[in-house]
Order: C-alpha cells, then sequence, then structure tokens
C-alpha cells in the first residue's frame, strides 16, 4: 500500500505542475510560429492550447465534481477533439488560455487533495470507457495534457 500512495502523491505533483510545464514550452516559442506550426492532424498550437483548456474547464473539472458529489457517477461519453472545435478563438490571447487551463487543473488538484485511499478507488461510469477509478481518471487527466504537450513540442 506504502508503493501505491506514493505513486499517488507523485501523480497529484505532476498535475500541479503541469500547467506551468506547458506554459513553460509555449514561452519558448516565438509568438508569430503559435498560428503557423502545426502538429500531424494541422491544428496550430493555439489551438492546441485552447483544446487542452477547453477539455479541462468544461470536461475534467465538472466531471471530477461529480465524481466526488454522486454515489454512481455516469459521464456522458463526448469526443474530446471535435467537441470544442466549433466554439474556436483564433484571437484568443495565449496567456488567457493558459491561465484559465491552470486555474482549472489548480481546482482538479484541489478536489483530488483529500481523497482517501477508499476515494481513489470509487468509480464512474464512461460508456467509452467503462467502469474507471478516480485514480484512472487523475491519470487520464495528466496523460491528456502531457500528450498534447508533446505534440506541441514536436509541431514543426
Amino acid at each position: 500500500m506504502e508503493k501505491i500512495l506514493g505513486y499517488r502523491v507523485k501523480l497529484l505533483d505532476r498535475l500541479k505542475d503541469q500547467p506551468a510545464e506547458l506554459e513553460a514550452t509555449i514561452n519558448a516559442i516565438p509568438e508569430p510560429e503559435w498560428q503557423l506550426r502545426q502538429d500531424a492532424t494541422g491544428r496550430t498550437i493555439h489551438q492546441i492550447v485552447a483544446h487542452i483548456r477547453d477539455v479541462e474547464v468544461l470536461a475534467f473539472v465538472p466531471r471530477f465534481q461529480l465524481f466526488l458529489t454522486e454515489a454512481q457517477p455516469f459521464f456522458e461519453p463526448f469526443s474530446s477533439h471535435t467537441w470544442s472545435a466549433a466554439d474556436y478563438q483564433p484571437a484568443e490571447p495565449m496567456a488567457k488560455m493558459l491561465a484559465e487551463f491552470a486555474q482549472a487543473r489548480a481546482k482538479v488538484w484541489e478536489l483530488m487533495q483529500p481523497l482517501t485511499p477508499q476515494d481513489w478507488s470509487r468509480t464512474a461510469l464512461h460508456p467509452p470507457s467503462g467502469r474507471r477509478t478516480a485514480q484512472w481518471w487523475a491519470e487520464r487527466i495528466y496523460v491528456h495534457a502531457q500528450d498534447h504537450l508533446n505534440e506541441i513540442r514536436r509541431a514543426g
């Protein structure tokens, strides 16, 4: 049990540090390139950051709140790569998107801080993924942003 508790502490640390890592990565790229560099699917760095923020704000925060307040939470499925594309704002300031992502992530982190070992093992049903634990969702939240952070680093 000690190993799993240590793993969870490290996971929470990584979740907490990720917004600063994203901001540092973005700040290392010249601003004019935010709308020019693209990932393998043709999304610009600006679009990727908007997507990361949108999923965190509109999906992960509300879902984790449900996770903690409902006995048998059910999460509606969504297509995470297309569901916010219609609302994309190319002129939205990068600093605003990064700040909103950081705020949402801080909220998720705060929600996770008081979790007991039993809470980490609670489940929610998400039809595409099945019944998943709080730990799985914490890992998914981290991996989602990390995968896109790696796309930004590879965008050329």
